[in-house]
């Protein structure tokens, strides 16, 4: 394989203490979706792990089962979809924490609870305004008196929500039905379930948008928010480098091991600033598996091309801004099928 995606574990662990410090008093819940960034889940949840991380939020039940043999018994995990029974019991088998923003799927993790003598730990999650799943304010109270009901088989651990993070207006709006849904849940539950409302931009922008838990993902893998503050000021750096070698030179050209099916947008050609032996060079095109760059003296098969991130000029976000995208969009773009290499 001449491409790869070279991930810095000790830049990681780096912005997790820098996450960790700032938004202190509250925890770090790590988001580990999308096989945590496409950073590979593993090595990720067990380096975390060692760093003292605690809560760990993904996105289904399969990816919090991986999370829970990775990290141990010891570690809390949230999946915040469920999609049928099979999820529920899988989930009351790994102690792991149920997002419910339904109340069909609320009285199925109560009944399946119920049927199998265990006890289910739910986040009961209120519709702030995005409407990204989540109970309806107007239906909140019903939702509080189905946990109440069912107190033999759950626990209100946590209530939380998504917000759009569009204006500070629409956020202030949603944080306002965010606190009402938790003190209505506080009022009617012993003890009193934790608060998590806020992800990466609002926790670090926004202090009073961190509750209990904030819910960092992108942060904590060094993608910044495209228009928003440098790496520098937020104290993060890139995670991740798509790297790839030379495989032939002519006089004013190398070509290199990675393509569009690698996850390289062709769009790039003409605009991305690459790292070569030979300083900084531009990315001329892209093809399916390979892409060529300015030559430089000296230039050999074998050479290492940084294409983009942590070791490269530019990074996953600079890259995004150029394509009028999101620095996620471009790490989850790179392919799965490439090695991801530890250091």
């Amino acid at each position: 394989m001449t491409a790869w995606l070279d991930v810095d574990l000790g830049a990681f662990a780096a912005n997790l203490a820098r996450v960790r410090e700032t938004v202190a008093p509250a925890r770090h819940m790590l988001v580990v979706k999308d096989d945590a960034y496409g950073h590979g889940l593993e090595p990720i949840v067990t380096r975390a792990v060692a760093e003292g991380v605690e809560w760990f939020g993904t996105f289904d039940v399969p990816t919090a089962l991986a999370v829970r043999r990775a990290g141990g018994a010891g570690c809390r995990i949230l999946a915040w979809t469920v999609y049928d029974d099979a999820d529920i019991d899988r989930a009351l088998d790994a102690s792991v924490d149920l997002g419910v923003g339904d109340a069909f799927v609320l009285d199925a993790v109560i009944r399946r609870a119920r049927e199998r003598g265990l006890h289910a730990r739910v986040h009961l999650k209120i519709d702030t305004g995005l409407h990204r799943n989540g109970i309806r304010p107007e239906d909140w109270s019903a939702a509080i008196a189905r946990v109440q009901l069912g107190v033999d088989a759950i626990a209100l651990v946590g209530v939380w929500s998504h917000i759009a993070e569009a204006s500070d207006s629409e956020d202030d709006a949603a944080r306002a039905v965010f606190i009402a849904a938790a003190d209505e849940a506080a009022a009617s539950v012993t003890p009193p379930p934790l608060r998590h409302l806020a992800a990466s931009a609002a926790s670090f922008a926004r202090p009073e948008f961190r509750f209990d838990l904030a819910r960092i993902g992108a942060f904590a893998y060094g993608i910044r928010p495209d228009g928003g503050p440098a790496d520098e000021l937020l104290g993060i750096r890139p995670v991740a480098t798509l790297c790839a070698e030379t495989v032939a030179v002519d006089d004013s050209r190398v070509t290199v091991g990675a393509g569009a099916l690698d996850g390289l947008d062709s769009r790039l050609a003409g605009v991305l600033r690459v790292g070569t032996p030979g300083g900084e060079r531009t990315l001329l095109s892209v093809d399916a598996t390979t892409a060529t760059v300015g030559g430089w003296p000296g230039a050999r098969p074998g050479d290492v091309v940084t294409l983009l991130g942590g070791r490269a000029p530019l990074t996953a976000t600079d890259a995004a801004e150029l394509l009028g995208t999101i620095g996620e969009q471009v790490v989850l773009r790179i392919s799965p099928r490439l090695p991801r290499r530890y250091r």
